[in-house]
């Protein structure tokens, strides 16, 4: 019987972090095998206009290391391992960018969510993501939402790549980001207000 493949539910399903916690060496190589391409793409839309094809490649080799040797920092109730993996692919590479092009003059801001909003919503969502708190608010939000925030602001995908592959339109796109935009910076808000946020029925 021809063996069959395996999908991105089932490597998603693997115990990834309780394997790297025992150090076992065939899930770091299973795990670049796996994630690594997904992640050298978005590594190469941050370092898009500068670096070398080899700061790209060193980057992503650099993640999959941080990502072994600090697995104790993970937690499974903040966000999946899949999402923890681009975390870092997108830090990694902001910081070497900022090493490439020290007087590049774009904020981490800018640079994490590259948002047109006129107010601070940027700068909240970056102080809340540091602690971890964003990507609980995130994960509140509804399908087909959830996706296509963390697509666009962590995969840096452009509003048409998302536009075709979810079937919307352009404009529909902006609208649900925009939305999703409001209701994580109203949840941000109640946290500063009452010491807990949620998204409730949104």
């Amino acid at each position: 019987m021809p063996e069959v493949p395996m999908t991105r539910n089932d490597h998603d399903s693997l115990d990834w972090p309780g394997r790297f916690r025992t150090k076992d060496k065939q899930a770091l190589a299973d795990a670049i095998d796996f994630y690594g391409p997904d992640v050298h793409r978005l590594v190469q839309r941050i370092l898009a206009g500068c670096g070398s094809a080899e700061d790209a490649e060193e980057c992503v080799s650099d993640v999959f290391l941080a990502a072994w040797n600090n697995i104790g920092r993970y937690d499974p109730s903040r966000a999946s391992f899949r999402t923890w993996i681009f975390l870092l692919a997108k830090y990694k590479a902001l910081d070497l960018r900022r090493k490439l092009q020290p007087g590049l003059g774009r904020t981490l801001n800018e640079a994490t969510l590259n948002m047109q909003s006129g107010t601070n919503t940027e700068r909240e969502f970056l102080q809340r993501e540091a602690t971890g708190e964003l990507l609980r608010y995130i994960g509140q939000l509804r399908e087909p939402d959830r996706s296509l925030f963390l697509r666009r602001y962590y995969l840096y995908e452009s509003l048409d790549e998302l536009a075709a592959a979810f079937g919307f339109s352009k404009k529909a796109v902006e609208s649900r980001l925009y939305r999703c935009r409001t209701m994580l910076k109203q949840a941000i808000h109640l946290t500063g207000e009452d010491g807990k946020g949620e998204l409730g029925s949104w």
